[in-house]
């Protein structure tokens, strides 16, 4: 059995992530591979996380949550509109966003919101 998830475009502060303006799509995944929590898919623009195996072009399966454990790859909203793909650590007195890519530097900040947890990457070659 397939679930058509919603693919997301652009992620902006104040709205919720499945707000019918931000679904540009839907992409249809086995049902086994879809949490019990509300999913959507990103579609990765960078290269901050090659390390970990998610490239340019990638499809993100995100499970919708507001918290993380250290390790986790994360979808985040940074700075109120900047949403980023990252590794998560909660430190002492910040959060460090570290990306998988040993050119880039981590993300420090005070606050972030945690719009999901990454469950599964769906790649195509063209």
């Amino acid at each position: 059995e397939l679930v058509n998830v919603p693919v997301v475009g652009r992620v902006a502060a104040g709205q919720p992530i499945l707000a019918t303006e931000n679904i540009e799509s839907y992409f249809p995944v086995p049902s086994e591979y879809v949490p019990n929590n509300p999913t959507f898919m990103l579609t990765v623009q960078g290269d901050s996380m090659v390390n970990a195996g998610i490239f340019q072009g990638d499809h993100l399966l995100v499970e919708q949550r507001k918290t993380a454990e250290n390790g986790d790859i994360v979808v985040a909203l940074v700075d109120g509109d900047s949403a980023t793909v990252k590794r998560f650590y909660k430190e002492d007195g910040y959060y460090r966003l570290q990306p998988e890519n040993d050119h880039m530097d981590p993300i420090i900040v005070q606050d972030v919101e945690i719009l999901g947890k990454v469950v599964g990457v769906f790649r195509f070659f063209h």
